[in-house]
């Protein structure tokens, strides 16, 4: 009896081992996440680059449950673009192979300084495929044109669909084989105003229908993939697409595809100085009616994405605040935050519980773990100075009549300039 209290009390003071466990804790297998090093946060307001040329663009891999070091966390060099809406990855639920859009490709090495960073800096036109089967060592594979400046990605088995900013190709349709290269590629017909320009798209659950986003209209549309032999073969648009505020960007449909939340940030991408809101659209999927906007509700300052439980009742927005201004102003670095959602069962409501200050820089991408337990949350850097790190940190969710949010102690460095971020459940 002695020597069982002598032993447990060695284990309580720590003399000796205990079960190993990580201070970190999300429910996936693993974490992909995409850093663009060719600008810095506050570009985005003063258009000076102040880019560090050591520092490459890199998808970074993290398998659960991490360890001390670097153990089981991976990179590969892979050229990616952060000015976008948070659509510029995609990953399958089974793992295995990303996808990564280079919407924008590196300035000339003299180039330091943009009037406009979103206008001028210059246009990519690759998807890049990675092996992240071992996720402790990502490989790069290749990459091939899908059209001028892409703009958006989402995934639904092996199919992928795009959006590019190229005439002709604003509809992009790859059939993906198991090694990632297109067994079929298909340039679909928009159906849209040439003026137009397909800022955001997104997979229907079902893989039937497609929601898209208009940018210069303003609009949220929805198009219906038609099918033969159980191959897509084209889309046409359901209905008449519906406004959706003044800047529209990154959407998402509900767990079971009755709801479509679009976020429209009110300004340009780390310059809005007001809130954004999110939008709840209710798509009538045989067009026998008009698509509605059923509610909508305030969201943060720059907010960048949001990400919905897998259960369905709760959305949470990261918001960048003013937090990318210019190192030299006053209160730089500060006001990011995260803001938390409780989801109407019936209609899709919103109704916002609580907001909960960030540490970091620009935090863009946010996604739950597959029990919605836990939360990842990209960081594009830190008020740090030195060679400098973007990162991931981590929340844990209360669930319930009265959910909230708790920060979790550690977080994981990244490639400096992460900006999204997607989970293998």
């Amino acid at each position: 009896m002695k020597k069982v209290v002598l032993f447990a009390g060695l284990a309580a003071l720590g003399a000796i081992p205990a079960v190993a466990q990580s201070t970190i804790n999300f429910n996936a297998r693993g974490l992909v996440v995409v850093s663009d090093a060719d600008l810095s946060a506050s570009a985005l307001v003063d258009g000076k680059l102040l880019r560090d040329i050591t520092a490459k663009d890199q998808l970074s891999t993290i398998k659960f449950p991490v360890e001390r070091g670097s153990k089981g966390i991976g990179s590969a060099m892979v050229s990616n673009s952060a000015l976008g809406y948070s659509k510029t990855l995609a990953v399958p639920p089974a793992g295995g192979l990303a996808y990564v859009l280079e919407s924008r490709v590196k300035p000339e090495d003299g180039v330091t300084e943009y009037k406009d960073v979103i206008s001028e800096f210059p246009a990519g036109e690759k998807l890049f495929v990675v092996d992240i089967t071992n996720l402790a060592s990502p490989k790069a594979k290749f990459g091939f044109p899908v059209g001028k400046k892409p703009m958006a990605i989402d995934v639904n088995k092996n199919e992928l669909i795009i959006s590019t900013g190229e005439a002709g190709k604003e509809l992009v349709f790859i059939e993906a084989g198991p090694d990632g290269k297109p067994a079929r590629f298909l340039n679909l017909p928009a159906a849209i105003d040439s003026s137009n320009k397909i800022a955001d798209l997104s997979w229907h659950p079902s893989g039937d229908y497609i929601a898209f986003t208009l940018s210069n209209s303003k609009e949220v549309g929805l198009y219906k993939v038609i099918r033969e032999g159980g191959k897509l073969k084209n889309v046409e648009i359901v209905g008449k697409p519906v406004k959706v505020g003044t800047q529209p960007s990154f959407g998402k449909f509900s767990s079971d595809g009755k709801h479509y939340f679009v976020l429209d940030t009110k300004g340009a991408p780390g310059k809005s100085t007001g809130e954004g809101e999110i939008l709840v659209v209710d798509f009538s999927m045989d067009g026998t009616v008009e698509h509605k906007v059923a509610s909508q509700v305030p969201a943060g300052i720059n907010t960048g994405s949001f990400t919905i439980s897998p259960d369905g009742s709760q959305l949470v927005a990261v918001n960048a605040g003013k937090s990318d201004a210019p190192w030299t102003e006053a209160g730089t670095g500060a006001g990011a935050s995260i803001t938390l959602f409780k989801v109407g069962k019936a209609d899709g409501a919103l109704t916002k519980v609580a907001d909960y200050p960030f540490d970091g820089i620009y935090p863009q991408s946010i996604a739950f773990d597959k029990d919605g337990s836990h939360l990842a949350v990209s960081v594009f850097e830190y008020l740090e100075y030195g060679m400098g790190n973007g990162g991931v940190e981590f929340w844990s969710v209360t669930k319930g009549e009265t959910p909230s949010l708790k920060k979790q102690d550690a977080k994981i460095s990244v490639g400096k300039g992460a900006h999204t971020l997607r989970v293998i459940p």
